[in-house]
């Protein structure tokens, strides 16, 4: 918000008043549009939240030229609010929502997706989608992954998940959760890789098996980074679905 804010501002002291409005604001809106559309191509997913908070960015300076500075400044400081409040509420529903992990219909399940060679659809009734890109724009291990907001996994007795895979032919997969930032190495992260058949594939891993890391360490169960699913067989595909991401708690005694 604050950079569409920003360029607007540039953008509209080189007019002339009268065309410091609905001119550069039309201008920076397909500009933000666009930027977010060509996000898949580098590995992002696509964002309305974002589209929307460039556009707000850009109108709170071309519909405030005339007014006093004190009050563009307050409208503007008032409008950069608007992001932190909307992601505190979606980051509250979602530690509310634990131990659901991903949940198709759920707002605060739209966002978040890291991508990796597709992009993401989402259908409340089928699942999140995850389309392949066209050969060459795609790369190894196409998935997505995802940050949880709720990092502690202790008490916990599986992941589960339902996966469909589309293809006649079958093909090996990976869950994979890392309980360290960035992108740590094979040995320093969980990964189960599994063989799924053309339908609806049910998926259930035990937390006693991601107590361990690849390379023999324990996991850091309380303090988990990120999951994903990811294609590990080089074979050409159309789309392949993820649902009903959910850890299942251990059932406490009497």
């Amino acid at each position: 918000m604050g950079l569409f804010a920003g360029l607007a501002w540039l953008v509209g002291r080189l007019l002339p008043l009268g065309r410091r409005g609905w001119l550069v604001f039309g201008g920076l809106a397909i500009f933000s549009a666009a930027a977010e559309w060509l996000q898949p191509l580098v590995g992002r997913s696509f964002e309305w939240t974002d589209v929307l908070y460039g556009w707000a960015g850009a109108a709170s300076v071309c519909a405030t030229w005339r007014w006093r500075r004190i009050l563009r400044w307050a409208a503007l400081s008032a409008l950069c609010l608007v992001p932190l409040v909307w992601e505190g509420a979606m980051f509250g529903m979602e530690f509310h929502a634990f131990p659901v992990l991903a949940k198709p219909g759920a707002l605060w399940a739209e966002r978040g997706w890291s991508l990796n060679g597709v992009d993401l659809s989402i259908s409340r009734r089928k699942g999140f989608r995850l389309n392949g890109l066209p050969r060459g724009k795609g790369g190894a291990y196409p998935g997505a992954f995802r940050e949880p907001a709720c990092k502690d996994w202790r008490g916990t007795q599986s992941l589960n998940l339902e996966l469909f895979w589309p293809e006649a032919i079958p093909a090996i997969f990976a869950v994979r959760v890392d309980d360290r930032p960035e992108n740590p190495p094979y040995a320093e992260r969980f990964q189960r890789e599994l063989s799924v058949t053309q339908g609806w594939n049910s998926i259930q891993i035990p937390a006693e098996e991601m107590a361990w890391a690849s390379g023999g360490r324990p996991m850091r169960l309380d303090d988990i980074r990120r999951w994903g699913v990811f294609l590990v067989s080089d074979v050409c595909f159309d789309y392949f679905l993820i649902r009903n991401v959910r850890l299942e708690r251990k059932e406490e005694g009497p």
